[in-house]
C-alpha cells in the first residue's frame, strides 16, 4: 500500500497532548499545504478505513482531538488570509490562521471579528469554528456560530462541498453552515471560511473593574443589569483563588479580594446606571484607562494557564445556566466544594451565564463523579453542559443526558443519522461527540 509520504505529503510520527493532557497517538501526522492535499489524505483514509482527526492548535479541553492510530491532519500550513471584503463585510481565510493575527489585520482596515476565546492568542480559526468557540465578548456578540457565513469542507468521502453564502440573508435550503460549525471535526475537514465582520465600534466604551463581596453578589449585578436593559460588551468574573494564581504565577499584582473581580466594559451612557447597580450590591468601582484594561484583559485570558500551573490535576468545566438561575448554580457549586472537600476556582463569562469551575484535585479518585455532578447542575437548571469548550469524549455522557432530557431520544437519533449519512465509514474523528453520546444513551436504555 502506498504511504502518504510516498504521495508527496509532509509527514511525521510525533505524539502530542492537548491542553488538559488527553493523549494523541497518531500512526502518522500529515501537514497539508492546500485543499488538494487535504482531499488526497482524506481519500486515502476513506479507502483504507483509517480514522482521521483534524488538528488546529491543540487547545482542546475535552479530548476532542484525542486518538490512537489515526491520521492526524495538522492544518498549520494552511494559514493564509485570502480576502478582506470591506463592501460585503466578510473575510475569507484558510483554517490555520491564528485568530489574534487575523484581528490585527482586520483592525488595520477598521473591522474586527468579535468572538474572542481566551485562547485567542493561540487558537486557529478552523479549530474555533469546528468547536464553535465563544469567549469574553460572547455576552454581546455571541459565539463563532453567529459569525460564519460560508464554509468549504472536505467530506469523509473526499468530496468537496461549499455550504452557505458569503452574505447574511440566505434562505436556500437547510442551514448546513451551522451543522458543520461546532461539529468538532466529526463531519469533515474545513478548508476555507467566510466570516462576517463588522466595523470597529465608534461608541466610547468604559472599562470598569469592581471587587465584589462574593459570587452571589456578582450574579445579582448581572441579573439587575439585564433587567435594566444594559448589554455590556464584556462581563467577566474571576474569583479569589484565580486572582491568587495570577499573582503567584504571572506576577499580576492584583488586589486580592475574598469575593473576586468583576470586569465590565460598557457604553458610556450606561456608566451611571452601572455605578448605581454595583453600589447596591456592595461592589466598588474603578474606571481603567486603555493600557490598564488591556493588561487586565490579557491576564484574564491566561487565568486557566495560571491555575493549571498550580494544580496537580485540573479538570476544566464549562457549563451554561440561564442568567435568571445564576445564584442557584453558584449555591450548588459551593455545596459540591463542601461535599467533596475540594477547591473549584471559578472563571466565568458571567454576563451570559457561562461558568468555568476549575476542579483542582490531588488525585483522580473523585474526578469523574465530581465532573459529572457539576455538569448535572446545568442539565437540571435548564442549561447546557457546554457553552464553548465542546463535548469530545469527556462530556459525551452529559451531552446525551442533556439532549435526551431537554429534547428527547429522537433528537439524538437524528444527530446520529446525520453522522452516519455524511460519514458512512465512520472514519472522521470517530468515537466522540454525537456518536459516543448516542451510543451511551442507547446502551443505558437497553439495560
Amino acid at each position: 500500500m502506498q504511504s502518504l509520504k510516498d504521495m508527496g505529503l509532509e509527514t511525521s510520527t510525533e505524539t502530542r497532548e492537548d491542553f488538559v493532557n488527553f493523549k494523541i497517538n497518531p500512526s502518522v501526522v500529515v501537514y497539508p499545504r492546500n485543499e488538494k492535499e487535504v482531499v488526497k489524505v482524506v481519500r486515502y483514509a476513506y479507502e483504507n478505513r483509517i480514522p482521521i482527526v483534524p488538528w488546529g492548535a491543540g487547545t482542546s479541553l475535552t479530548g476532542a482531538v484525542s486518538c490512537e492510530g489515526c491520521i492526524l491532519l495538522d492544518m498549520k500550513h494552511m494559514s493564509n488570509i485570502l480576502e478582506i471584503n470591506d463592501v460585503d463585510w466578510y473575510v475569507r481565510t484558510q483554517p490555520g490562521v491564528n485568530l489574534e493575527f487575523l484581528n490585527k489585520k482586520l483592525m488595520e482596515k477598521g473591522f474586527f471579528l468579535p468572538p474572542d476565546p481566551a485562547s485567542f492568542f493561540l487558537c486557529s480559526v478552523g479549530g474555533a469554528v469546528a468547536n464553535s468557540s465563544g469567549g469574553m465578548r460572547g455576552v454581546k456578540y455571541g459565539t463563532f456560530r453567529d459569525w460564519v457565513l460560508s464554509l468549504r469542507v472536505v467530506l469523509p468521502t473526499g468530496e468537496v462541498v461549499q455550504v452557505g453564502e458569503p452574505f447574511r440573508k440566505n434562505r436556500a435550503g437547510y442551514d448546513l453552515v451551522h451543522l458543520f460549525t461546532g461539529s468538532e471535526g466529526t463531519l469533515g475537514v474545513i478548508t476555507e471560511i467566510w466570516f462576517r465582520i463588522i466595523p470597529l465600534p465608534k461608541e466610547k466604551m468604559i472599562p470598569i473593574v469592581s471587587f465584589m463581596p462574593d459570587l452571589d453578589s456578582t450574579a445579582g449585578v448581572i441579573q439587575e443589569m439585564r433587567k435594566s436593559g444594559i448589554l455590556p460588551e464584556i462581563a467577566e468574573y474571576i474569583d479569589s483563588e484565580v486572582i491568587m494564581a495570577l499573582n503567584t504565577q504571572l506576577n499580576a499584582e492584583l488586589r486580592e479580594s475574598k469575593g473576586g473581580l468583576l470586569m465590565l466594559r460598557v457604553e458610556e451612557h450606561d456608566l451611571e446606571k452601572i455605578k448605581e447597580i454595583l453600589g447596591k450590591w456592595h461592589g466598588d468601582v474603578s474606571i481603567l484607562n486603555d493600557e490598564e484594561w488591556e493588561r487586565l484583559y490579557s491576564l484574564r485570558a491566561q487565568s486557566a494557564i495560571a491555575l493549571k500551573a498550580m494544580a496537580k490535576e485540573m479538570y476544566v468545566e464549562d457549563i451554561v445556566v440561564p442568567v435568571s438561575r445564576l445564584m442557584e448554580a453558584v449555591k450548588r457549586l459551593k455545596e459540591l466544594e463542601r461535599k467533596y472537600q475540594v477547591k473549584m476556582p471559578v472563571i466565568a463569562h458571567i454576563g451570559d451565564g457561562n461558568l468555568h469551575p476549575n476542579i483542582l484535585l490531588k488525585d483522580k479518585e473523585i474526578a469523574d463523579e465530581l465532573f459529572h455532578e457539576v455538569g448535572m447542575i446545568a442539565v437540571e437548571l435548564g442549561g447546557s453542559v457546554s457553552g464553548e469548550h465542546g463535548i469530545g469524549v469527556q462530556k459525551a455522557k452529559l451531552m446525551g443526558i442533556q439532549v435526551k432530557r431537554h429534547g428527547g431520544m429522537k433528537v439524538l437519533e437524528i444527530m446520529k443519522g446525520i453522522k452516519d449519512l455524511v460519514d458512512p465509514r465512520g472514519i472522521m474523528n470517530p468515537g466522540k461527540y454525537v456518536e459516543l453520546a448516542y451510543n451511551i444513551m442507547k446502551q443505558e436504555r437497553n439495560e
